[in-house]
């Protein structure tokens, strides 16, 4: 995944003055799965004028038939770019700010719930394909069929909501300066 960052989400942050050190250009993300309850996510943040590695791991397993224990942990390298007591500072801010988006994903999956034949559209993936692969972890080892076990790989296309994304921006950034001028 390839993502853009959001100029007025940064600008309501820190005001117009702008003041809070490089800009976030954007991040890379490639997440991979072993199995249905481990995933190890590489993800890189983009700066003007470098780059911030981190991993994010997570792991899950069943406690009863309707509970499981989750686990993560995030890893952050610090940046040859930044002096070490900044390099590290950065990495804890971003390490926090990993941590609290994926709890946001956490808050969505306590809700969730099955749906066995769902109205899908383009942007919600392979969720057949995802179902089939993960029916392997929930059958005797003799009922594993190959489409359950058949790899397959899926990019996400972002230009759509990154387009209307910027659109919202574009009026945030306007109210924003509407409102500036009118202070």
């Amino acid at each position: 995944m390839k993502g853009v960052t959001r100029e007025d989400s940064r600008r309501q942050r820190e005001g117009s003055s702008g003041g809070g050190g490089p800009r976030m250009l954007g991040n890379t993300s490639i997440a991979t799965y072993h199995g249905p309850s481990f995933m190890i996510d590489e993800l890189t943040y983009h700066y003007e004028g470098y780059d911030l590695k981190s991993v994010l791991i997570n792991c899950h397993y069943p406690i009863d038939e309707n509970s499981f224990s989750l686990h993560s942990g995030i890893m952050v390298q610090h940046s040859e770019a930044l002096p070490p007591a900044a390099a590290e500072a950065t990495a804890e801010k971003l390490s926090t700010f990993i941590l609290a988006g994926f709890q946001q994903d956490v808050e969505i999956w306590k809700n969730k719930t099955r749906i066995d034949n769902p109205l899908l559209c383009e942007e919600d993936g392979p969720v057949y394909q995802l179902r089939r692969w993960y029916e392997q972890f929930y059958t005797d080892v003799a009922d594993v069929t190959p489409e359950m076990t058949d790899r397959f790989e899926y990019e996400i296309d972002t230009t759509r909501p990154v387009e209307s994304w910027q659109k919202e921006v574009d009026a945030n950034m306007a109210r924003m300066d509407a409102e500036e001028a009118t202070a």
